[in-house]
């Protein structure tokens, strides 16, 4: 079978394969890591792929379609997400009216709305599939019929029907490495990051409990699934000879760096310091991960930055969205961090429930008091198929009235829940704030 993948634009400089989907103020374009990892699997199963980001070359579907038509897919596959889903069905329904086969859309939002998605698409996407996707999408290649295949969603005789789930994969050394050749790393660029990068996936799920993050909830589960070290090594030694000139590698799991998987951590950064690849690393980081030992091995390793979660100012914030983690934790990282000449990049929110003007500004006061070293402010968003969200709509405290207005004209991240007592400008101007006095 021939199988197209397409990440459709939405809007210019949009990304939709970061974990906020939204234009950033710093224009950052993040790797489609979870597509091409799938049409690497499918491509692997024997069928012919062809996979296009139009969203990070800002490529109009209109003008892909002639390439499409010369490929001549049997299935396409869509990435979506919650601001830009109609903008994701126009796209299908232009691919489907220009080659007629069959559809399937994948993403976070379209598994947390299956029957919504659907029914809004008339027709356009044929079946959503739910979850990890990377075997669905290889069944069907393969011929499994849709009726049939795990993890798939579609519409029968007017009603939404959901297969049976698909299991997680917890073998993730069997899926062969991202289809990067693909894509063109210069389009991708994070101020944060040296140039180029490149996005590495080695573990899915998350052992948090946080209320508002919706890849453990929605897509990979709550618990962590660990690549083996050999095949991290092996995958960062694949991108060095795809990429000769590749100067930073991105950990983008949940939870590589936390105290619940330091051993493997450490493991990992032993065979960095053994395979001398030359090359940057960074990635995500919890607090409870402080151990002074731990982080040293890891700067020894080639580990530059740090994006780190410390969310609010309080306790009691903390709490009320799950975090798992004290304010003690976020100063003896962020200490020791700083020890062992690791950078910082420290994300703060504004907005969560319980949230007051002397909460905020307390989050605002902490940001300044840690020895860290670049820092990012933003309100609370809500995302389909998260506890949050969830609590959001039952208390009548979403702003959204459609997908769309997830996010501003300018598709800008904004507010999409109303904090009793907090307005969205006053959220916005701590948003300011935040970033003016640190």
């Amino acid at each position: 079978m021939r199988v197209a993948f397409l990440n459709p634009m939405f809007g210019k400089d949009f990304t939709k394969s970061a974990r906020w989907f939204a234009r950033s103020r710093g224009r950052v374009q993040r790797h489609p890591d979870y597509l091409c990892t799938a049409a690497a699997t499918v491509r692997a199963a024997g069928h012919e792929v062809y996979l296009v980001d139009a969203q990070a070359k800002n490529l109009p579907t209109e003008d892909l379609l002639p390439a499409l038509r010369d490929f001549a897919p049997d299935l396409i596959v869509y990435q979506a997400s919650t601001p830009s889903i109609d903008a994701d069905i126009r796209a299908a329904a232009l691919c489907k009216e220009a080659t007629g086969v069959l559809n399937v859309m994948v993403g976070s939002h379209v598994s947390a709305e299956p029957e919504d998605t659907l029914r809004r698409a008339g027709g356009a996407v044929d079946a959503v599939a739910v979850g990890e996707y990377d075997y669905t999408l290889r069944d069907l290649a393969d011929g499994v019929a849709p009726a049939d295949c795990l993890g798939l969603a579609c519409l029968r005789e007017g009603a939404c029907v959901c297969n049976a789930p698909r299991p997680f994969i917890e073998d993730l050394d069997a899926l062969p490495y991202p289809a990067w050749d693909f894509i063109d790393i210069e389009d991708y660029y994070d101020a944060g990051k040296l140039f180029p990068f490149l996005t590495l996936v080695s573990g899915r799920g998350c052992w948090g409990q946080c209320t508002f993050c919706q890849l453990p909830q929605v897509m990979n589960g709550r618990a962590y699934r660990a690549r083996s070290v050999e095949s991290v090594i092996g995958e960062i030694e694949h991108d060095r000879q795809l990429f000769p000139e590749l100067r930073e590698v991105m950990f983008e799991d949940d939870t590589l760096v936390a105290q619940r998987s330091r051993e493997r951590l450490a493991a990992l950064c032993e065979a960095l310091i053994r395979a001398d690849f030359g090359i940057a690393w960074s990635a995500n980081a919890r607090v409870d991960c402080n151990d002074l030992t731990l982080l040293r091995l890891m700067k020894r390793s080639g580990c530059r930055m740090l994006c780190v979660g410390f969310e609010f100012g309080t306790q009691a914030m903390l709490d009320n969205v799950r975090k798992g983690t004290t304010i003690e934790q976020m100063h003896a990282f962020a200490e020791n961090a700083s020890k062992a000449r690791i950078r910082v990049h420290g994300c703060f929110m504004f907005g969560g429930p319980g949230e007051t003007m002397e909460t905020a500004r307390e989050t605002i006061r902490l940001s300044q008091r840690l020895p860290i070293d670049t820092a990012q402010f933003s309100g609370m968003v809500a995302y389909p198929g998260t506890e949050f969200y969830e609590w959001a709509k039952r208390e009548g405290l979403l702003i959204p009235g459609d997908w769309r207005e997830w996010v501003d004209e300018d598709f800008e991240q904004c507010a999409t829940v109303r904090c009793p007592t907090l307005t969205t400008d006053e959220i916005n101007a701590l948003i300011d704030e935040g970033l003016r006095c640190f």
